[in-house]
Order: structure tokens, then sequence, then C-alpha cells
């Protein structure tokens, strides 16, 4: 901060991305548009605030709400339009593991195998031994620090990388992922123990779906999500030297675009009379196990969603009812309560990484409009 205002939006001009293609034809977005600003919840001090408080406060970058399939509310802030593309952090985890959720259930890939079946390269890693699932579910005992207020912990690196970062001068390190993962040859827990977040996870498995399909991602993901919502611009992706994604943050794609998405998982994977993403995944996504319920809440984020999981890349903000959550640092979210038909995309440039009292307050904010709505 504050450039992160600016660079939010414009990540495509200074570090090397790859395009997947917009639709043909964007489909329609049917609108039925309210006044949602006046709508009050109980935030987490304790006061009374509105939702429009809550835009303002929070560093807004866009909001639009869908109910019932049509868009009831849609705002752009700090010079965003429609059309602009935004990062969206570590949403691009549920996205990627949506279409890793189409080839497990096709068979291509199997949670059960080891990251190391479709990885040989991590064979003397940290991450030897643990299975796609765990990755899937953040269940790796790799040593790995993604602390966000220690600038020489693991992440900082891994961004450099990625091609997040640029490297500084005098850098000798690795430039693509599977290079870098390969130096995490640390464990500090037992594979399946506990639930740890450690973005590397998400990018070893989109190397893995890559592998196994034999295809970029960027094609899986032009051919059975991108194209068939209907997307009315291209996702933009930062990438490594080798070419792949930055599966697990480095997304691009304008609020409208990032609703659909929403909307494509609160129908349990139809869009438009089209079954994309099984529905039998979906459901796992929704309804994860008393096991993942009590890794969550043995975590250090269990205050954010004392009833949730975490499950296939998704944050299950209540697991009674399905509720799920992507959420990327600096106050990315899109919430989608399928009882509810009911859809939030919010992009913002916060200054903080991770504030976890607006990011519940984000939540608590979307839960009253949604009751609201209903």
């Amino acid at each position: 901060p504050p450039y992160n205002r600016w660079s939010f939006q414009r990540v495509q001009q200074f570090t090397r991305t790859a395009r997947v293609p917009r639709a043909e034809q964007p489909s329609d977005l049917e609108e039925a548009s309210q006044d949602l600003s006046g709508i009050t919840f109980k935030d987490t001090a304790g006061e009374q605030s509105s939702v429009g408080e809550l835009l303002t406060r929070s560093y807004t970058d866009g909001f639009l709400v869908l109910h019932r399939g049509r868009v009831v509310a849609e705002q752009y802030f700090n010079g965003m339009n429609p059309s602009s593309l935004h990062l969206i952090m570590s949403c691009s985890k549920s996205i990627t593991s949506t279409v890793a959720g189409i080839y497990i259930e096709k068979g291509t890939l199997d949670p059960s195998d080891r990251l190391t079946d479709y990885l040989p390269e991590l064979n003397q890693t940290g991450m030897s031994g643990a299975t796609l699932q765990q990755a899937l579910d953040m269940q790796v005992g790799v040593k790995f620090s993604e602390d966000y207020d220690d600038l020489d912990a693991d992440w900082r690196e891994c961004e450099i990388a990625t091609g997040w970062r640029e490297p500084p001068p005098g850098y000798t390190g690795p430039l693509d992922q599977i290079s870098y993962a390969r130096t995490l040859t640390d464990h500090d827990a037992e594979h399946g123990s506990q639930f740890h977040y450690q973005s590397i996870l998400t990018n070893m498995i989109g190397c893995c779906l890559e592998r196994a399909t034999g295809k970029p991602f960027g094609e899986l993901l032009a051919e059975h999500i991108w194209g068939p919502i209907g997307a009315e611009q291209d996702l933009v992706s930062i990438i490594d030297t080798a070419g792949s994604f930055s599966f697990e943050g480095g997304f691009n794609v304008c609020l409208r675009d990032f609703a659909r998405f929403g909307l494509l998982i609160s129908q349990n994977g139809r869009y438009e009379n089209q079954q994309l993403v099984p529905k039998s995944w979906i459901r796992a996504c929704r309804y994860p196990g008393e096991d993942l319920i009590a890794a969550f809440a043995a975590s250090e984020y269990a205050a954010a969603a004392p009833t949730g999981a975490y499950h296939n890349q998704w944050w299950v903000r209540d697991a009674a009812r399905g509720v799920l959550m992507a959420l990327g640092i600096h106050g990315q979210v899109l919430f989608v309560d399928p009882e509810k038909a009911f859809v939030a995309a919010k992009f913002s440039s916060q200054p903080e990484q991770a504030n976890v009292a607006t990011a519940i307050d984000q939540m608590l904010a979307f839960e009253a409009i949604a009751e609201t709505l209903s």
C-alpha cells in the first residue's frame, strides 16, 4: 500500500502473463438492481454497521451480488469499471481445484495418488509421500512458511519462482515452480496430521493436473469453464519461466466473470443447462467430513469460521449448510450460499494482507444481505 490500489487492476502491465480467452458470446446476466447499502449487521466490534459503511472502510474496488441468478447489486470504485481486470489472489486456488475436480471425476487424476506419482521431481522433497488429496486439503507436512509479516519467509522466494516478483539483483535461485518446490526438503509435521495453509501446494496441484492430462491449464480452463460460462473478458494469469500459471494466486478477472464462476458453483456445477462440473464434486467440497472439520477447529483459522472447514481448496463457512468461500489476501472474496441461491463477489485493495476482523465483517455483511434477499 498505497500502490496496490493501482497495481491490483494492472498486473498484466508489469509481470509475465498468459491469457485464457473469453467466450465468443458472453452469457446474459439478468439484472434486478436494489440498493443494499442500508442493510445492517452486527460487526466484530459489536457495533451495528451497514453494508455501505463496510464497502467504504474495506477498500472495495468492485462489489457484485447475484440472487437467484440475477444481478441485484453491481458497484465499482477506485477507477474500476465492468471491463477492468482485478487480481483475485488466492481465490485462484478454488478455480484451479474446480478444473482438477473435473479430471478427478473423470478418473484422470486420483486423489489417493501421491504427488510424486505425477511429479517424480518431488521425490527428495518435504512433499514426498503426500497424496493429492492431502494437498487439496492443505494437510501436507512440508516445511514452508507463509507468514506475510516475515519478509524473509519462504513465500517471498516462492513469489519470485512463480513470476509474481522480479528477482533482486544477483538472484541465482529457481525461476519456475517445480524447481522451487525441489528446494523444500524439510518436514515440520506428518502428512495428514493438521491443516496448514501453504500456497506452494496449489501450484503442485496445477502441475499434477497438467502432467496427468498432457495439456496446459489454460486450455483446460477455457474448454471446461471459461468458455462455457460465457466469460466476457479474458482471464489473465501470472506465469513462471516454464509457462505454468500461478495457480495459487495469480489470476486476474473482471467482476462479472468472477460472479459467473460463483453462479456455476452455486448451481451445483450447472450453467445454462450444461453440467460443467460434476455435481458430486461440488457436493464433496460443500460438505467436508468430521476429520476436516476437526482439523480446521484446531487451526489458527478456527475463529474466522467456527462451524467451518477447509476442503478441496475452498473455505467452508458453514459445514452444515455447505456455504463455500474463495478467499484471497487484501480482501478478495467469492461467497457462495447455494441454499439461498446467493453469490457475492468482492474485489478489494486493503492495505493489510490479512485483517481478520475485516474478513469476518465481510462474511457477516454477506450473510445479512442473503438473509434479507431470502
